[in-house]
């Protein structure tokens, strides 16, 4: 991991406010105790995800429709409260954490965060865990359904998961920069896993989510024929296309953007490696069935908001 900031403070709303919003997105505070805040906030870096302790007074933080149009800074985020009480707002649902529990929301939609100290210790402390959405495998109707949900993290399958983003923080492993990527990514995707199966998500029936997971892994497994398409899915699998596209449609998607969009994941985790040879823009592409550079520099502008160039010469400074 690499370092980051990590300042305690002593001061006003604004600057506060201005220091959260350096590490995460903008936000409103509000604190029982006036305009004095004190508190702290450190981040650090695996790859796509920051990995932040704060601490502070008993407040309301909010991310309110005007702060969303504001920044559209649109991330996944995971919040595990080490010491002190909280009471989460999205998506039409509140729920409420005790020490260890831990909830998934995200910033492209309006939240709220009240967080209280107890009369022991005067400042409550939280970790968070922010990916860029569009390194998570989520579909886009999924993501309302999985949000704010208290997780709880000390039994079940939620307890492995929340042990294991506690570790994550305190232990800071080092790794290559490739495979920083890479845990990112899984580690991410087991948080959706996760809260998806909390939230029902995971249910349905058998027969169709059988026949969805043996379609991701021959997906997956076949990215880079530039051939691959919903006509060869189909007959692969023995049912026709029309099929097919109900099966995605059930996630809110098609076959033709799942394909590409693991197209471009395979690609965007290669321009994070580092090796002994610099891979050119065009080897990348080919490689995970691209026709061509600027078919691929175009689709990876559209979803990263970047060109695949400088989305490398960035990660790297």
């Amino acid at each position: 991991m690499a370092s980051a900031t990590d300042v305690t403070v002593t001061s006003g709303r604004g600057v506060w406010r201005d220091m959260l919003r350096e590490h995460f997105v903008t936000l409103d505070v509000d604190a029982e105790s006036g305009d004095q805040f004190t508190g702290a906030v450190g981040s650090t870096s695996l790859g796509p995800l920051q990995v932040s302790s704060v601490r502070s007074v008993t407040q309301q933080v909010m991310r309110t429709d005007a702060l969303v149009r504001r920044d559209g800074r649109r991330y996944l985020q995971v919040g595990l409260l080490r010491t002190g009480e909280a009471h989460v707002a999205q998506d039409g649902r509140a729920c409420l954490l005790r020490p260890g529990d831990f909830v998934v929301y995200e910033t492209d939609r309006p939240f709220s965060w009240g967080l209280r100290a107890t009369p022991q210790l005067p400042e409550w402390e939280l970790s968070v865990f922010t990916w860029p959405r569009e390194t998570v495998r989520l579909a886009e109707h999924e993501s309302p359904e999985i949000t704010c949900r208290t997780l709880d993290g000390s039994s079940g399958i939620t307890g492995v998961l929340g042990r294991m983003l506690a570790d994550l923080l305190v232990t800071s492993p080092t790794v290559s920069h490739a495979n920083a990527a890479r845990l990112a990514d899984e580690v991410g995707e087991l948080v959706a896993t996760v809260a998806a199966e909390v939230s029902g998500l995971g249910g349905g029936s058998g027969l169709h989510d059988g026949l969805l997971r043996q379609i991701d892994a021959f997906i997956d497994e076949n990215l880079d024929d530039s051939c691959l398409s919903p006509t060869l899915v189909a007959q692969a699998h023995f049912i026709s296309t029309r099929q097919l596209q109900r099966l995605f449609a059930r996630r809110g998607s098609t076959v033709a953007q799942v394909i590409r969009q693991r197209r471009l994941e395979r690609c965007r985790r290669d321009l994070l490696a580092r090796g002994d040879g610099e891979e050119t823009l065009t080897e990348i592409c080919l490689r995970w069935g691209f026709s061509e550079l600027s078919v691929f520099s175009r689709a990876f502008r559209e979803v990263y908001g970047i060109s695949p160039s400088d989305y490398r010469a960035r990660a790297r400074a």
